[in-house]
């Protein structure tokens, strides 16, 4: 690779970035006031409910794109007539799976001794329909980098699936609110992925060279299909044993702490998957971008986390209002896995853009096997119960899984470490001063206290990072990268 493209994939992956963050900042905005406003029009069991169907549709969710999307990033070279067969190949999937969860609707509403989730489970099930016809059109979309169009996507389903959900809440239909935004927001975005793509179907028939990203796309569907279990283990657990009140706190819970991790990390991987695959024949430059990389998500993801999990009384106050108090330590026990979770979830995206598909899924035997067995451990003890033990196992296994994720690729388990240490230690040395500071103000809204107690947080946060070794200097890269942003 030539200096030229090296600093034109820079440019655009830099440009790319912000674009993205900038439309996760909106998306942000949305989904908290789908939290704020719909937490106060429904009820926790109206979540809890919808969170027992998503936890067994998300297993059939898995094969609805079979990892093709992630196979047509990585691959290097990519013709017309490999596209157009991927796409039938996506929807015919897409459209078996929604005839099957229907037919399995009665199945899974007995499993959960409740009538009223069988017809929900089917409208939930075009779904995969919906989404397949859209998936080979944003994944070229994020391949060639040209992100505008798929942001702008993501941002009206968001805003459509909103609107539907509460005027569906405003008018009495409960659970049913939250459906119907969902297949809402689903044809929206699908049919702006399609406006955005410079690809139109044809006729279907047979490529030359599929066979291969089939093959690439089926070890990310195994390493998913495992990863299902501990990512949806939890809520069928808890709504199993618990109840739809105890599974409703906890899917609350889970969302507000996933709600700021998903929007920075999927932007960021966003760029880096088809940045690193275009890295992938050049060690120096691959190292070098994931060092940058990991550190800006380590930036952005650890000292929100630490601050969230300080305030986490006042968070969950203002976000759903009083009657959520159940969801307070279970945020803050999800809280401590997400502190580092963002930032370790980069280390799949180097096996994946190396082409090292079979390693990604035994890895992903190893840790759905760890998890799985810790829920079933945890269970007994509830909500909290499941989110101390995933918090317990991904820190244990977090540098077997750095070793094992490193081993014969341009970065070691010491990469992983030097990229987030700064903003680590920084957002640690922040969190534990404004625990203490947070003891002496007095402030009765809970609103005013979040602003008050950010404002402290951001002013020491940015003191103890300047006072790091090499702080100033890493201060100095982001300014640099902003004037890129700009130009």
């Amino acid at each position: 690779m030539t200096t030229d493209s090296s600093q034109d994939l820079k440019r655009k992956a830099v440009k790319g970035g912000a674009l993205t963050i900038s439309s996760k900042l909106i998306t942000i905005v949305i989904q908290i006031l789908s939290l704020v406003i719909l937490s106060r029009l429904l009820l926790p069991s109206d979540f809890g409910l919808i969170a027992m169907v998503m936890a067994i549709t998300a297993f059939m969710g898995i094969f609805r794109d079979m990892g093709l999307s992630a196979a047509v990033i990585q691959k290097k070279d990519l013709n017309y007539d490999q596209i157009n067969m991927l796409f039938w190949l996506n929807t015919i999937i897409g459209l078996m799976l929604t005839i099957i969860t229907i037919l399995l609707a009665p199945l899974i509403a007995g499993f959960y001794e409740r009538e009223e989730l069988e017809p929900i489970i089917m409208l939930l099930a075009t779904t995969f329909f919906i989404a397949s016809i859209g998936a080979q059109h944003s994944a070229l979309l994020q391949r060639d980098l040209n992100l505008k169009p798929k942001v702008i996507a993501d941002i009206a389903g968001a805003v459509f699936t909103l609107m539907v959900s509460i005027l569906f809440a405003i008018l009495g239909y409960g659970f049913w609110s939250l459906a119907w935004g969902t297949v809402v927001g689903a044809i929206v975005t699908t049919l702006l992925y399609f406006k955005g793509s410079t690809f139109t179907p044809s006729k279907p028939k047979v490529a030359k060279g599929v066979s291969q990203i089939i093959h690439f796309g089926a070890n990310v569907t195994l390493f998913e299909m495992l990863n299902y279990f501990h990512r949806n283990l939890d809520s069928v657990l808890i709504g199993k044993f618990w109840g739809a009140v105890a599974v409703g706190l906890y899917s609350r819970a889970y969302q507000m702490m996933m709600l700021p991790i998903a929007s920075l990390r999927q932007p960021i991987n966003a760029i880096a998957f088809p940045v690193l695959s275009r890295l992938q024949d050049n060690p120096v430059e691959f190292r070098f971008y994931y060092f940058k990389i990991a550190k800006l998500l380590a930036f952005l993801s650890m000292p929100l986390m630490a601050f969230l999990v300080v305030n986490a009384h006042e968070v969950v106050e203002v976000a759903l209002g009083k009657g959520w108090e159940g969801v307070v330590p279970i945020f803050i026990l999800l809280g401590i896995t997400g502190f580092i979770q963002p930032v370790a979830s980069l280390r799949g995206l180097v096996l994946l853009s190396l082409g090292h598909s079979k390693r990604y899924v035994l890895w992903g035997a190893f840790n759905a096997i760890c998890v799985s067995l810790g829920f079933v451990l945890g269970v007994q003890w509830g909500a909290e119960g499941i989110a101390t033990v995933y918090a317990i196992v991904n820190y244990v296994i977090l540098y077997p899984s750095l070793w094992y994720f490193f081993k014969g690729t341009p970065l070691k388990p010491m990469d992983f470490f030097s990229s987030i240490y700064i903003p680590m230690i920084a957002s640690l040395i922040s969190a534990v001063s404004l625990f203490f500071v947070n003891s002496y103000l007095s402030v009765s809204s809970p609103l005013f206290h979040l602003l008050m107690s950010g404002f402290i947080y951001v002013i020491l946060f940015i003191v103890t990072v300047i006072l790091l070794p090499d702080g100033i200097n890493t201060l100095k890269q982001y300014q640099r990268m902003m004037r890129m942003v700009i130009k």
